[in-house]
């Protein structure tokens, strides 16, 4: 294990959610007063970068998960939301979770709000409880607002959860990490470089596309569905997946009636829906398996609109289908408006749903923090300090195992989206689009 501490020199590769929180809780701790000796490369001059999963109006920030480990870390997580350092981006307005009397996930409210009933998992005047009837549905949502079949299939509320501005929240930790003097440089990683480490070969830093090399004592690797490209042998184990996400933007008339609604997901076909932003906004989206984009050796690579040749790019027009229906199944008349934007996020994915922390077995100066599996920003406020119990080897052991290079339970398995396959974008006719809104 590394023991990071000034003098070191850290090179942090990626500034989103994985990379501005390490950092964060590097000038928090070892490096406070010391953020000089932190640099930050990213893509973007203004991280996060324009088709970054964190730059976005919102994600989901919830305590429902049917697993343990993830279930406590997010309450812990939820807390820390609340606190003046990070309410600003945090808005608590309830998560439903509805699924249909048939599906195969039917034991899934049973599962999650019994890890919701565990010691310590409550929140003081918040309860999570099963809504009955449909009636009992319509009334956690405004007047005014029409309810789709959802409503009459099986469903509750955790009035704990609701959405982060996930874009906002990077932002802000950027701003804090530049006040603290760690140095941010624009320009894209485009290989590793290698010296000798007490005569083993390790890494030094990265080479950039633009030619410049950036060396350091240590490196991090927090480039979320980019990390094969510097360490190709991670491709198929953090999977780049394009998830689909669509946007529709309401009148005033609409807006003023759908304001306070609550977050809503259907679990058995993967679709969540936010309430709109102050600009009548509202996001919709489907986890699942995802879109790959294949390239030479690659099975897949994020392909955005940053990619030459997709600076107009939008969502295959079947995906876009699957999002009207999902729409239409919680909010019929949303499902008549037009699209305003639809986009790709990317995830990295590992087939057990399970983060990516910790050192590469070759390079003891190399540690990757990846696997977001799409899951990972409702943590933010404690990920730094995760990230970096993992470079110091404090970790629980169930935590150590799961986010294991060489994951080390292989029985766990995501099966949020077992009931999809991957589809490829080749090929793939575009879905057409109004107006487009920045994402």
């Amino acid at each position: 294990m590394v023991v990071l501490a000034p003098p070191k020199r850290v090179l942090i590769v990626g500034s989103g959610e994985n990379g501005s929180a390490t950092a964060l809780s590097l000038i928090k701790g070892p490096y406070k007063n010391h953020g000089h000796l932190l640099t930050m490369l990213d893509r973007s001059a203004e991280p996060p970068a324009a088709d970054a999963a964190s730059y976005d109006f919102n994600k989901i920030i919830r305590q429902e998960y049917s697993d343990e480990i993830y279930a406590r870390l997010a309450h812990k997580a939820m807390d820390m939301w609340r606190t003046p350092e990070w309410q600003e981006h945090y808005h608590e307005t309830g998560v439903v979770v509805s699924i249909a009397k048939s599906a195969i996930q039917g034991d899934y409210i049973k599962r999650a709000l019994a890890v919701n009933a565990l010691p310590g998992m409550q929140t003081e005047g918040k309860d999570a409880y099963i809504l009955e009837t449909a009636k009992d549905v319509k009334n956690v949502y405004p007047d005014g607002v029409e309810l789709g079949e959802f409503a009459h299939q099986d469903s509750y509320i955790n009035e704990a959860g609701g959405w982060g501005h996930s874009r906002g929240a990077v932002v802000d930790t950027v701003r804090r990490l530049r006040e603290a003097g760690v140095r941010f440089i624009a320009a894209e990683a485009e290989e590793l470089l290698y010296g000798m480490t007490n005569g083993k070969l390790d890494v030094r830093g990265v080479r950039a596309k633009n030619g410049t090399s950036y060396c350091a004592d240590f490196v991090m690797l927090t480039m979320g569905a980019w990390t094969p490209k510097l360490v190709p042998e991670l491709a198929s184990k953090l999977l780049p997946t394009g998830q689909v996400v669509g946007v529709v933007k309401l009148n005033r008339e609409e807006l003023r009636r759908y304001k306070n609604v609550p977050v809503t997901r259907t679990v058995d076909n993967g679709f969540y829906i936010f309430p709109p932003t102050v600009d009548g906004i509202v996001k919709c989206a489907i986890h699942q398996q995802g879109y790959l984009n294949p390239i030479g050796d690659y099975k897949s690579l994020p392909r955005t609109i940053l990619t030459p040749g997709y600076s107009k790019q939008h969502i295959p027009q079947e995906a876009a289908d699957a999002l009207k229906a999902g729409l239409a199944r919680v909010y019929p008349e949303l499902a008549a408006k037009p699209w305003f934007n639809t986009r790709l996020c990317w995830y990295s994915d590992r087939p057990s749903g399970d983060w990516l922390l910790d050192y590469h077995p070759k390079f003891p100066s190399l540690f990757i923090a990846a696997g977001c599996c799409g899951h990972a920003f409702k943590f933010m406020p404690i990920l730094g300090d995760l990230i970096l119990s993992s470079v110091e080897g404090t970790l629980p052991a169930a935590q150590k195992a799961i986010w294991a290079y060489d994951h080390q339970v292989p029985s766990r398995v995501d099966a949020s989206r077992t009931f999809y396959k991957h589809k490829s974008l080749v090929g793939t006719v575009e879905a057409i689009v109004g107006k487009q809104a920045r994402l």
